[in-house]
């Protein structure tokens, strides 16, 4: 069975530090600093969420108004972590 949205790898810590999240992939030996709002959308990658579903998840917690897009957000956000092989080819 393959996910319908993006799926993180596993093994990947995800920790706050002060105002941003760090990442850290021990299969890389790679730490990654992302803002809130990408460690949201990271939270929401668990191969249960589509894209769209994010966006929409993401629009109701940071109270974005209707007609506002945020698509296009959640798409850059999850290609970041694509390029940064911090998800599941399949996931993607």
């Amino acid at each position: 069975m393959s996910a319908k949205g993006p799926l993180r790898k596993e093994g990947v810590l995800s920790r706050k530090l002060g105002e941003e999240w760090i990442l850290y992939d021990p299969e890389q030996g790679v730490v990654h600093i992302i803002n809130a709002t990408a460690e949201y959308v990271w939270g929401l990658c668990d191969g249960d969420h589509d894209l769209d579903d994010i966006a929409k998840c993401l629009q109701d917690a940071y109270l974005v108004p209707a007609g506002t897009a945020v698509r296009g957000d959640v798409d850059t956000i999850v290609q970041d972590f694509s390029a940064r092989r911090l998800l599941h080819a399949e996931g993607v």
